[in-house]
């Protein structure tokens, strides 16, 4: 009888085992969520890898267009520089465009936002005399 009592001592009561498997329907629960989660996160990644990029709206610059033989309609903006400016330099980012010119003794930079058609900013340039560190 003393086997008995040992063996009786470390079986699991009713409630212990209830407790058991709650903990495991428990785990389950939080191991499929975990996956399913890093799951959407992989999935979201590979969507916004394989789609193509959006343009930027081109709603003021669509309605200024000049039509071209043989092409599409083409919009037409303009810059504004100063009298006399010669262009030193175009560059292109996005949809800003800055165009680098020079007028005389004064030289400067406009920049047009393509989507708009209107100047984004314009910046003078002033060159120091040298040697006035």
């Amino acid at each position: 009888m003393a086997g008995t009592d040992a063996t009786d001592a470390l079986a699991p009561s009713p409630a212990e085992i209830r407790l058991q498997r709650n903990l495991k329907i428990v785990v389950v629960v939080l191991a499929v969520l975990l996956f399913a989660g890093l799951a959407a996160i992989v999935g979201r990644i590979f969507y916004l890898a394989s789609r193509s990029e959006a343009q930027p709206p081109a709603a003021a610059a669509a309605a200024i267009t000049t039509p071209v033989p043989g092409r599409a309609l083409v919009p037409e903006l303009k810059v504004q520089l100063p009298d006399g400016a010669e262009v030193r330099s175009i560059s292109l980012s996005g949809d800003r465009l800055a165009v680098h010119y020079r007028a005389g003794d004064q030289e400067g930079v406009t920049v047009l936002d393509l989507g708009s058609g209107q100047p984004a900013a314009s910046v003078a340039i002033e060159r120091a005399a040298p040697g006035a560190n």
